[in-house]
């Protein structure tokens, strides 16, 4: 009786992650849009517009991290046990890294810090450490057969724009699960 609860358990763990994921594709993908605009109004004599959509774009940022650290549970939970101290330190060192984008992010937006102070940092964090726990799950996934392509897509979204479609593809993948 208690595998049986178990299972239904892991099946809405699954799933609750799936729709985190889809939420998470829906705010960095605003982000991203945000992002471009801002560099768009930047070449024009709007950059004042350029600047809140780079406030605006902070904001999101900050979001879609947070909201990915519930998505690095789950994935560590249901992908294979064949590297176990591998992921462990992958699924740390991401949610690590993704509370270090998130608390940077807040600073920004909250005129903590400057721009120039935090920019190397956050994209460190991003690139090298929520990068390394992307590709390593996305590594570990590929033998489950549930996640096709998955080294390609969380490779993918190592680079901010890409991030999007990584997250849309793992919440479909989730979802139907």
């Amino acid at each position: 009786m208690t595998n049986i609860t178990q299972t239904a358990q892991s099946f809405q763990d699954i799933h609750v992650a799936g729709a985190i994921a889809m939420v998470t594709g829906i705010v960095s993908t605003i982000g991203v849009v945000l992002l471009i605009a801002m560099f768009v109004l930047f070449a024009t004599p709007y950059k004042e517009l350029g600047n809140q959509a780079g406030w605006l774009n902070d904001i999101c940022v900050a979001l879609q991290y947070l909201l990915t650290i519930p998505i690095a549970l789950a994935l560590y939970r249901i992908l294979p046990d064949d590297h176990p101290t591998l992921m462990r330190i992958a699924t740390v060192v991401g949610i690590g890294s993704m509370i270090i984008v998130v608390g940077l992010q807040l600073m920004l937006v909250f005129k903590l810090i400057a721009f120039e102070r935090q920019v190397l940092w956050v994209s460190m964090a991003m690139i090298l450490g929520v990068g390394f726990w992307l590709v390593t799950t996305g590594f570990a996934a590929r033998s489950t057969g549930r996640l096709p392509n998955s080294l390609v897509m969380s490779s993918l979204a190592v680079p901010y724009l890409g991030f999007p479609v990584w997250a849309f593809w793992l919440g479909l993948h989730l979802l139907g699960w």
